[in-house]
């Protein structure tokens, strides 16, 4: 089982409850697909926020509390496609966050928060002239994280 979001260019989080350490996602779109880790199910601090495939498809980041500085940045070409899936996922536990991509084992970004927080909910959307098709199969949930 798999659900299926379509996001339009807002910039506003559909959110969905956490059970699980580790979160698996499909998504296609040609920019700015957004995730938000956070204590409850709206925007709110703390929380953590990823934006794959930003600033026209070539820097991925991840922030706190949607503030800069932002506490990691990678150079990331062509990570999203408009046209095709693109598989990531998730991992965080006690305030380490570890974002990949597809099949690799390795993430391509890694965060350890000096003042971690429960992570209860997950928000996808999408902006910056782009939308979106999320797929999250039925075991996406976080469970039991800090």
């Amino acid at each position: 089982m798999c659900l299926v979001i379509h996001t339009q260019d807002r910039l506003e989080y559909t959110f969905f409850p956490v059970h699980k350490g580790f979160v698996q996602f499909t998504v296609t779109a040609p920019n700015d697909a957004h995730i938000a880790l956070t204590t409850g199910p709206a925007v709110s601090n703390p929380m953590y926020e990823i934006i794959l495939g930003g600033w026209e498809n070539t820097k991925s980041t991840l922030r706190r509390d949607r503030q800069k500085p932002t506490r990691v940045q990678v150079y990331t070409p062509n990570l999203l496609s408009g046209t095709e899936e693109r598989k990531f996922w998730i991992k965080c536990n006690h305030g380490h966050i570890q974002v990949g991509q597809g099949g690799h084992h390795h993430p391509f970004m890694v965060y350890i928060d000096p003042e971690p927080f429960h992570v209860h909910h997950f928000g996808i959307c999408t902006g910056w002239g782009a939308t979106g098709m999320w797929k999250i199969p039925g075991n996406y949930y976080f469970h039991g994280v800090t």
